[in-house]
C-alpha cells in the first residue's frame, strides 16, 4: 500500500550523474548521524573572541596549540554571540562577522583503539574545525550536524586542543537566514563519540502495514569499512521489544559485505499514529567472537503512509493535519533549546488540539523530533533552502542543495512521526530545486515529497507528491476541483499576524470538508522574539511591534516575527484559544435552541474531526445554567465514528418562570490525559423570546418622570434616581444621580468610523493604499461640529430631542464628511435612549467599524456583557466564542475589541456605579484610549484580514448610503442595581489577566 513512485526515467538518469557530483561535492565523510551511548559533551564555557568582517587578521593562527587566548572572553556553548553581548541580534538580515572559539578536552581512555569522532549537531553559519592544530573538516549548512573522525589527531594521554572558526558568510548562508532571527555561533550540542574500528555506519528502518493484521518491519544496516574491506568477523544482532517492553523476537547474522538486512513480520501490531503514538523499541549490536562491540537503540513506530487517488493516508485511512509552523526559538536562548522548553512547546500543541508540525524552514533540534515520536505529532520535516532563491538557477549549488537533503534525511528517516519531505521553502522549481527533490525520493520511497508554497500545480515535477500552496482563502479551496493524483497541504495559511490572524475557521471547514485536503499548518505556532533590554522605554500611546514586561525589558518581536499563536514567552493569545477550538476533534454544531419551561430532551448534532478515535473512549459533562450558576449537571456520552457526524440528547428541566432568566448549556470534554480538550455553550431561548430579560431590564426600572426643563442651552429630564442632561453647546451628554450628585456619564457622542488600528490593518494599508489615510479613518472618533436642536418636548412620560450634527474627516481629506440625525430620548422608565442616521457625503477609504462612540469615566475599570465571549469577534475571526456571561477588567490583555451578539453591557467602577447598554445582539466594543474606555456600539463592521492581505469583508465608504442604530443606555448608582441585573452578574470582580506590561494590537 506504498506511494507510488513519480520518477520519470529522466529523472532517474540524473539522479545517477547527481550521486557523482554528490560524491565530488563532499569535501570529508560525515560521521555517523545516530546517537550512541559513547557521547561524551562538550558543552560549556568555551574562550571566545568575535571579529567584525570575515578576515581574522592577527588571529588567523588562533588554532595553533601555542596561540595565546588568555585575554578573550569566554563565551556558553551552546549560545548564540549576539544573545550574550558579543554583537547585537538582527532579523532577516546577517552582517559580515567570524566567530572565534577554542577549548581544550581530554579523550575517555576506553576511546582508546577505537575510531574518535567529534559532531556538531548545528553551527550557525558556516565552520572549521581544527584540532591540535590541524584542520578536521569544515560543514556549510547551518541546520544539518555534520561529524568529524579525529581519530589520528588526539592525543589520548595529555589535553587536546579544539578551534572552531564560524563565519556568518558562506557560498550557501542566504540560504539559512529563513524568516527569522539572524542568529549566529555553535548554537546546538557539541560531543565526542566513538565506534569500534569496524562499526556501523548508517542503518534505515522501514515499516509497512497490511490493514491491521500485519506490521512488517525492515532494517538495512551499511557497515564500515564497506566492500572486500570488511572484516568477516563480526555479527549483527537485532532485538524487537514490544511498546510494554516484551521482547517479541531476536534476529542475527555475519555481517555481510553487500548487504545486511533484517526483517520482523509483526502479528496484530499496535499501529503508530498521531491519535496512538504506540512505539515498538528496538537494540541493533555488533558482535565480534560473542562479544557486544556496538550498541544503537531506535524506537520504532509501526505505520505506513500512503496516497489514494489523491487522498493522503495513514495505515489505511484518510488523515487530516491539524498543524502549525515552528522555529526553534527560545526568547532569552535562541535556537539553543532544553528538553524542558522542547516539550513544554510540544504540550501546549497538544492543549491545542495540533496534531501536526512542520518544521519550518529546516530540521530541527533532534530531541523534538524524539518527542513528537513518543507524543504524537506528524510531522514534514524541511531540506533546509529558504532565502537566496536567485541563486537557484546556479548549477554550481546543487551540492550544496544535495548535501542538505542528504544530512537531513540520514539524521531524521527513522522517525515514525516524519509522514512527509518538503523541498524547501516558497522557492521557484529550478534543475536543481526538481533535481534534489528527486534525490530525496531515492533516499526514502517511502514517504511523500512536496515543494512547500510551490503554487503552479500544472508544473509539479515527477518527484513531487503532494501540491502545497500556501495562503489561500475559503473560496480557493472550495472551488478546487479534486485531483486524483494528488493531495493538497497548505504548508502556510492562516498567518498569524499580532492578533488578526483572520480566516481560519473559514479554510478550514472548507479543508476538512474535502477529501484531498489534507488539512494545513498555521504560520506561526509562537511570535518569533528575543529578550532584551531597551535604553528608552516605550510609548504606550504607539502601535508596539513588541511585548515589554516593563517599561525597558521587551520580548524585541518586529513586524515579521509577531506572528504566532502564542507570544514569545508562550503565554496563549486569543488566537491560541481559536485554533485550539477550530481543531477541535469534537465539533457539536448547535449554537441555539429554543426551549419551554418543563422538562424536555433536547438533541443536538456533533461530528468527529479525529482520524482513528470514536468519540465514545471520551467521557464529557454537560452544566444547566441560570443566569451565573450552575442549575443542573450531568454526564453525556456520544457514539461518533472518525470524520462522521453523529447526534446525542440530553433531558432538561426549566422553572415556570424561566423567561425572567438567562439560560445557557455548557458541554465540557477531556482527553484520556485529562487536558481540557472542548468547551462550547448552547444558548437557549424561552419560549417567549430571549427579549423578555431585556425587556423587564428597560421596562421594569422603577423609575418615573419627576421634572425637567428645556432651554436654548441644555434639555434636562429629572427621574427619582437620576439627571438627564443634553448639553446643547457642546453636545456632551451628562447623567447624574440624585442621591449625591455623582457624575454617571459626561460624554460627546461620537461618530465612529474605524478602530485603533491593528498591525495587519497597517499592512495591508502599506500595501494597497499608497496616500496612507485613504484606508481607514484617523481619528477615528469624530466629535460632532455645527449642531443644530430641534423638536425637543419634554412631558410627565419623557422628553426627548433631535439634532442634526455634521462629523468632519479631518484636515487632510476637508470635503469629506459624516451628516448625522440623532434623536435623544428620555423615557417613562428613565431610559436614554439613542437613535441615530448617518449619511456620509464625498467620503471615501474603508470603514474598519462604524456606529457610535462614548467616553467612559477613567474610574470605570470593569465591563460585564451577555453575549459572545470572552474575546473579541470580527466577519473572520469569532468561532472562539461561545454565548455567555462574562466580566473583565479594562487592563486585562484579551479587553479590547468588539464583541458580537450583545444583549446587556455594563461598564462599571469597583463600587457599582456605570451605565447598562442594551438591545437585541448588538456588536458593542470596548477599548482603551488614554486610559477611559471607548464603549462602542457597532453597525457596521470589516473583518482583520491578514499580513498583506485584505479582510474577505472590508467596508468600503463609497458603498455605504448610510448606516444607522439605536443605543438604550440604563445609568447605574451603586447598591441600588435592578434585581434582574443583580441576579445574572452577581459575583466577585474580575482581576485582569496582564502578563505583559505593553503588547501589540492593545490601547491603554
Amino acid at each position: 500500500m506504498g506511494i507510488t513512485l513519480r520518477i520519470s526515467k529522466k529523472i532517474l538518469s540524473v539522479l545517477f550523474v547527481l550521486t557523482a557530483c554528490f560524491a565530488s561535492g563532499q569535501k570529508q565523510k560525515i560521521a555517523p548521524f545516530y546517537e550512541t551511548e559513547t557521547e561524551t559533551s562538550l558543552n560549556g564555557m568555551w574562550k571566545f573572541k568575535y571579529i567584525k568582517g570575515v578576515t581574522a587578521g592577527s588571529d588567523s593562527l588562533f588554532y595553533s596549540n601555542d596561540f595565546d587566548t588568555c585575554v578573550w572572553d569566554s563565551i556558553k556553548v551552546p549560545g548564540h554571540w549576539g544573545l550574550q553581548g558579543f554583537t547585537e541580534p538582527t532579523y532577516g538580515h546577517l552582517p559580515a562577522g567570524l566567530g572565534l572559539y577554542k577549548r581544550t578536552f581530554r579523550v575517555p581512555p576506553e576511546y582508546k583503539g577505537q575510531q574518535v569522532f567529534i559532531r556538531f549537531e548545528g553551527v550557525l553559519f558556516a565552520y572549521e574545525v581544527f584540532v591540535n592544530g590541524e584542520k578536521a573538516g569544515e560543514w556549510s549548512s547551518s541546520y544539518n550536524g555534520a561529524g568529524f573522525n579525529i581519530t589520528k589527531l588526539v592525543y589520548f594521554e595529555k589535553p587536546n586542543q579544539l578551534a572552531v572558526r564560524v563565519s556568518t558568510r558562506s557560498k550557501e548562508y542566504q540560504f539559512d537566514l529563513c524568516d527569522n532571527w539572524a542568529l549566529t555561533g555553535i548554537y546546538r550540542k557539541v560531543e565526542l563519540f566513538s565506534t569500534p574500528n569496524v562499526y556501523i555506519d548508517d542503518y534505515t528502518v522501514r515499516t509497512f502495514v497490511s490493514g491491521n493484521r500485519t506490521g512488517e518491519i525492515k532494517v538495512d544496516i551499511e557497515m564500515h569499512p564497506s566492500g572486500d574491506l570488511l572484516s568477516v568477523d563480526e555479527t549483527l544482532q537485532v532485538m524487537l521489544y514490544s511498546p510494554e517492553g516484551e521482547l517479541l523476537m531476536e534476529k542475527q547474522k555475519k555481517v555481510n559485505s553487500e548487504s545486511n538486512n533484517f526483517e520482523f513480520i509483526v502479528n496484530s501490531p499496535q499501529l503508530w499514529t498521531a491519535e496512538t503514538p504506540n512505539l515498538y523499541s528496538m537494540k541493533l549490536f555488533l558482535l565480534k567472537e560473542g562479544k557486544k562491540q556496538q550498541e544503537i537503540s531506535q524506537k520504532v513506530g509501526i505505520r505506513e503512509i500512503s496516497i489514494d487517488e489523491g487522498v493522503l493516508k495513514l495505515n489505511g485511512k484518510a488523515i487530516k493535519l491539524k498543524g502549525v509552523n515552528s522555529h526553534d526559538l527560545i526568547p532569552e536562548t535562541g535556537k539553543c533549546l532544553s528538553v524542558e522548553s522542547i516539550k513544554k512547546d510540544l504540550e501546549l500543541m497538544k492543549r491545542g488540539n495540533i496534531n501536526f508540525l512542520r518544521t519550518s524552514h529546516y530540521p530541527p533540534d533532534r530531541r523534538k523530533l524524539d518527542l513528537c515520536d513518543s507524543m504524537g505529532f506528524y510531522v514534514v520535516c524541511e531540506v533546509p533552502f529558504v532565502f537566496g532563491r536567485e541563486f537557484l538557477k546556479d548549477t554550481s549549488y546543487r551540492h550544496f542543495l544535495i548535501r542538505r537533503a542528504d544530512a537531513t534525511i540520514k539524521r531524521d528517516k527513522n522517525h515514525p512521526s516524519i509522514i512527509l519531505w518538503s523541498i524547501g521553502n516558497e522557492n521557484p522549481m529550478t534543475q536543481i530545486t526538481e533535481e534534489t527533490g528527486g534525490y530525496v525520493k531515492k533516499m526514502d520511497p517511502t514517504r511523500p515529497v512536496l515543494f512547500a508554497g510551490y503554487g503552479d500545480l500544472e508544473k509539479l515535477p515527477d518527484c513531487a507528491d503532494i501540491f502545497a500552496p500556501h495562503y489561500q482563502t475559503a473560496e480557493w479551496v472550495k472551488s478546487f476541483q479534486e485531483d486524483k493524483e494528488y493531495p493538497v497541504i497548505m504548508t502556510e495559511y492562516a498567518h498569524g499576524l499580532g492578533l488578526a490572524f483572520g480566516n481560519l475557521e473559514d479554510v478550514w471547514k472548507e479543508m476538512f470538508r474535502k477529501d484531498n485536503f489534507a488539512g494545513g499548518a498555521i504560520w506561526h505556532f509562537q511570535d518569533q522574539g528575543v529578550f532584551l533590554k531597551a535604553k528608552e522605554s516605550v510609548d504606550r500611546g504607539k502601535l508596539a511591534y513588541n511585548v515589554w514586561t516593563d517599561s525597558i525589558h521587551y520580548y524585541k518581536t518586529t513586524l515579521e516575527g509577531a506572528d504566532g499563536i502564542v507570544y514569545s514567552d508562550r503565554t496563549p493569545q486569543v488566537d491560541f484559544w481559536q485554533t485550539r477550538m477550530v481543531y477541535s476533534p469534537i465539533q457539536i454544531i448547535e449554537d441555539l435552541m429554543m426551549v419551554v419551561p418543563g422538562e424536555q430532551q433536547l438533541n443536538f448534532n456533533v461530528y468527529n474531526q479525529y482520524d482513528f478515535t470514536d468519540l465514545n473512549t471520551f467521557s464529557g459533562t454537560w452544566k444547566l445554567y441560570k443566569n451565573s450558576k450552575v442549575y443542573r449537571e450531568g454526564k453525556v456520552h456520544i457514539n461518533c465514528a472518525p470524520h462522521d457526524t453523529s447526534n446525542f440528547s440530553v433531558s432538561i428541566n426549566l422553572p415556570e418562570n424561566a423567561k425572567k432568566s438567562i439560560w445557557y448549556l455548557r458541554f465540557e470534554y477531556q482527553d484520556s490525559k485529562d487536558r481540557a480538550l472542548y468547551e462550547h455553550n448552547i444558548e437557549l431561548i424561552t419560549a417567549s423570546g430571549y427579549n423578555a430579560v431585556t425587556k423587564l431590564l428597560c421596562n421594569g426600572n422603577n423609575e418615573k418622570i419627576c421634572g425637567g426643563k428645556d432651554n436654548n442651552d441644555k434639555l434636562s429630564v429629572r427621574t427619582n434616581k437620576f439627571v438627564y442632561e443634553i448639553d446643547k453647546n457642546n453636545s456632551f451628554i451628562n447623567i447624574s444621580s440624585v442621591q449625591d450628585g455623582k457624575l454617571l456619564l459626561r460624554s460627546p457622542l461620537y461618530a465612529r468610523t474605524g478602530r485603533f488600528p491593528k498591525m495587519a490593518d497597517v499592512t495591508v494599508r502599506d500595501k494597497f493604499y499608497p496616500e496612507d489615510q485613504d484606508y481607514y479613518w484617523v481619528p477615528w472618533l469624530l466629535e460632532p461640529a455645527n449642531v443644530q436642536y430641534y423638536g425637543q418636548g419634554n412631558n410627565g412620560d419623557g422628553a426627548q430631542v433631535t439634532a442634526k450634527e455634521t462629523f468632519m474627516r479631518g484636515k487632510n481629506f476637508p470635503k469629506e464628511r459624516i451628516d448625522g440625525e440623532l434623536q435623544y430620548s428620555v423615557n417613562k422608565n428613565g431610559v436614554l435612549e439613542i437613535g441615530y442616521h448617518m449619511l456620509p457625503v464625498d467620503a471615501t477609504g474603508v470603514f474598519l467599524e462604524a456606529g457610535v462612540s462614548l467616553v467612559m469615566p477613567q474610574e470605570y475599570k470593569y465591563f460585564y456583557w451577555v453575549g459572545d465571549g470572552p474575546f473579541s469577534s470580527y466577519p473572520d475571526k469569532h468561532r472562539v466564542n461561545d454565548f455567555g456571561i462574562y466580566k473583565m477588567h479594562k487592563d486585562d490583555i484579551n479587553f479590547n475589541g468588539n464583541r458580537t451578539h450583545v444583549k446587556i453591557g455594563l461598564v462599571i467602577d469597583k463600587a457599582g456605579n456605570g451605565i447598562v447598554v442594551s438591545g437585541d445582539s448588538e456588536n458593542i466594543s470596548v477599548e482603551l484610549k488614554n486610559g477611559c474606555i471607548i464603549l462602542s456600539q457597532n453597525v457596521l463592521l470589516s473583518g482583520l484580514g491578514n499580513k498583506k492581505k485584505k479582510p474577505l469583508k472590508l467596508v468600503q465608504v463609497n458603498e455605504v448610503e448610510k448606516f444607522d442604530g439605536k443605543l438604550k443606555i440604563i445609568p447605574l448608582k451603586a447598591g441600588q442595581w435592578p434585581d434582574i441585573l443583580e441576579e445574572v452578574f452577581k459575583g466577585d470582580y474580575p482581576e485582569p489577566f496582564n502578563p505583559f506590561y505593553y503588547s501589540y494590537d492593545t490601547t491603554k
